[in-house]
């Protein structure tokens, strides 16, 4: 009988330990999912903030060496397009006059904005040369300038000019950044002032312009 007790006793002792090995092993494997859950999470942020100045740095690096690509692209597109012009004996009517100063202070404080807006005198002045030859609607300008040259309205030096600086204008719309340089800006305005001057004295002749109608 005390042997049987003593089992019974030693049995209920063992189940004790057994139970609180399992609470114990429970939560063990508790703390483990947590800390697994978290390790992850919390080195990605780790590395993230030790990498953040770094990524930054490059990140720039790229963007300043994108645009510096497209900087240098439209100060040589320009260069040419006035090449161009003083191969064909136009050079000393370049520029026809200074650019105003409100266009020289948007040139300092955002070439970009300058460059697209050297280009709007042209387009106004092409939309009103094709109102009176009787061109409907509003065509693109690139559409605009190939008919007035077919039509003879202006010649190949100017249709040329014309189309470079279009192309330089739609260029400088996808640039993000302000990074034309001043002397881009200037340069700009100085062509589209050669060409605006061109289409208006042959706005003004009523000769030159055949009616289209």
């Amino acid at each position: 009988m005390q042997a049987f007790v003593f089992c019974v006793v030693r049995n209920k002792r063992r189940n004790k330990r057994s139970l609180e090995g399992a609470k114990t092993m429970d939560w063990l494997q508790f703390l483990s999912s947590i800390i697994g859950s978290i390790a992850w999470p919390t080195a990605v942020i780790v590395l993230a903030c030790i990498m953040r100045d770094p990524l930054a740095k490059l990140m720039l690096l790229v963007r300043k060496l994108k645009y510096k690509e497209f900087q240098i692209d439209i100060g040589e597109q320009l260069e040419a397009v006035r090449d161009q012009v003083g191969a064909e004996g136009e050079a000393p009517n370049l520029p026809v006059e200074e650019p105003p100063l409100s266009f020289k202070s948007l040139a300092q404080a955002d070439p970009r904005a300058a460059v697209l807006s050297a280009w709007i005198p042209v387009e106004t002045e092409l939309r009103d040369i094709a109102m009176k030859m009787g061109i409907s609607g509003k065509p693109a300008p690139m559409l605009l300038i190939r008919e007035l040259y077919k039509a003879g309205v202006v010649d190949r030096v100017t249709f040329d000019t014309l189309e470079k600086l279009r192309r330089i204008r739609n260029s400088a719309v996808h640039v993000t950044e302000s990074d034309v340089t001043f002397d881009d800006a200037i340069n700009m305005a100085d062509m589209c002032q050669w060409v605006t001057g061109h289409l208006k004295r042959n706005n003004a002749n009523p000769d030159i312009l055949p009616d289209l109608t």
